[in-house]
This record gives C-alpha cells, sequence and structure tokens, in this order.
C-alpha cells in the first residue's frame, strides 16, 4: 500500500487554512502523511494548525526564504513513496483523490502523474477549468504546463533531480516542470480525475494578473539556463491555453456542469 506525502505551505493564512487541512484530512485512502509547512505565521494560522495536530503528522514554523524553501523543506521531511502539494486556501477536489493517485501509481508503474485541475470563485463555481491532455514532450514547447498542484512524483525522484530553485521568483515551479517533464525521460502518465480546486486569492493565484508578463519571462530564462530555446510559438500558445480554460468555464457555469465538479 504506497503512501502518499502531502504538503501544505502557509503564511498568514488564517481565513483560508482550514478548508485546505480539511480536503487532506478526510481522505478516504489512509496511507497518507500530512505535512504542514508554515512561514512564521504572526496571525491566527498556527493557531489553527495547531487545532488539527492529532491529524498532522509534521509540522513546521520558522521562517524561509519564500513559498520554494518551504516546498522543498516538506519534501525533505516527507517519508511517503509519493509526494504532492495543496497549498494554503487550495483543496484537494474530494474525498477519494488520495485512492485514485496511489491506484493509478500502483497500476501503471510510472515515476510522475499529473491531472485536471479547476479554478473556483467564492461561490464555489468553476471560474477557469484546466483539462489536462497526455503527456507528449513537444506539448512543453507548446507551452503547456500540468497544474503544479494536481503533480504526484514518486520520492526517490527528487534526491535524483535536485528539488525547487530558489532564484526564480514566482516561476520557481515552471523550472521544476520542465527539468522534470522535458530534460528528463520519466515514466509520466496523466491521471484524468480532477485533483485539485484552486481558490481566487490563494496563494497559488494571489497576484497572478499583476505579475503575468514576469512569470512568461521567467518561464524563458528556465529554457536559457539549461541552454535550450523556447520556440517563437511558446509565449503565444502558452497564453492561449489560459484564455481556452475560461472559455471552458463559461461551458461548464451555463450548462449545469460545474455543479456536478464542485459539489
Amino acid at each position: 500500500m504506497l503512501k502518499i506525502s502531502i504538503i501544505t505551505i502557509c503564511y498568514n493564512n488564517e481565513d483560508d487554512i482550514k478548508k485546505t487541512i480539511e480536503s487532506v484530512i478526510c481522505q478516504q485512502y489512509k496511507n497518507v502523511e500530512y505535512i504542514v509547512v508554515d512561514g512564521n505565521s504572526s496571525d491566527d494560522t498556527m493557531n489553527i494548525i495547531e487545532q488539527y495536530s492529532d491529524k498532522i503528522d509534521t509540522i513546521i514554523s520558522e521562517p524561509d526564504e519564500g513559498m520554494y524553501d518551504a516546498i522543498n523543506k516538506g519534501i525533505k521531511a516527507s517519508s511517503g513513496d509519493l509526494v504532492g502539494l495543496i497549498h494554503a486556501g487550495d483543496r484537494l477536489f474530494d474525498d477519494s483523490v488520495a485512492g485514485k493517485i496511489a491506484l493509478h501509481f500502483s497500476e501503471n508503474n510510472i515515476d510522475v502523474m499529473y491531472g485536471h485541475s479547476i479554478l473556483v470563485d467564492k461561490d464555489d463555481k468553476p471560474f477557469r477549468v484546466n483539462k489536462s491532455p497526455e503527456f507528449r514532450k513537444n506539448l512543453i514547447k507548446r507551452g503547456w504546463m500540468p497544474s503544479h498542484q494536481s503533480i504526484y512524483i514518486r520520492r526517490e525522484i527528487f534526491d535524483k533531480l535536485g528539488f525547487y530553485r530558489l532564484d526564480f521568483g514566482g516561476g520557481g515551479d515552471y523550472e521544476f516542470v520542465f527539468r522534470y517533464f522535458y530534460l528528463n525521460d520519466l515514466k509520466i502518465k496523466r491521471l484524468d480525475e480532477f485533483i485539485v480546486r484552486f481558490a481566487i486569492g490563494g496563494t497559488s493565484t494571489s497576484n497572478y494578473r499583476s505579475t503575468l508578463w514576469a512569470y512568461q519571462k521567467n518561464h524563458i530564462n528556465a529554457w536559457k539556463i539549461h541552454g535550450k530555446k523556447p520556440p517563437f510559438y511558446f509565449i503565444p500558445l502558452k497564453l492561449g491555453r489560459k484564455i481556452k480554460q475560461f472559455y471552458l468555464a463559461v461551458f461548464y457555469r451555463v450548462f449545469g456542469i460545474g455543479r456536478n465538479i464542485v459539489e
């Protein structure tokens, strides 16, 4: 029975950390190690986390060098066969996610998996829907990247390929995915299921619009530091995927599909 380590990073998330924690501890699959890494919050976040201390395997609360430093701390503290993330303010899609992930790894003998994600508004209705395609390396050249928190990786792979870099600002997750998905030959297979619900304003989406172009420059730089050059259509196709996700969310809402997804 595979052990899954799930890591939550947080900093001053007193308003939304509770729903994140509850989405993990309610999983039907019981072989889950839960690790919460707090960046020395100054609000009530740690008091809320402590209320769930009997359900959380490891709690770290100390200053860090940003979200990727916090993620690295969580990975290094993990003891599971598989490792994944769910940031403060976001949620695992439902209580069956962990079991589906474990079964997917067991049945397919893979190194890495990813799935679908949905961004929801304050009423828990679809705002952006990211349906991921089956994996092909050339998708990276066309601007595709799987939802970061839908990715689960075998623990030993981190020791072979390295952790998150701290010198990419908000683009550290892209460099990580580029290194793992494009530069190496891992066994990667999509799980055709929704894995995560992002929240508008959560750790993953706050300030996204204001820093959109900065992210794109970071993504281009991720290619350059590895001696690669992205094709000229990389950024246009990348941004075009976002537009498609918004339209798909409208379709879900209009036809009531969203009710089936988020309830």
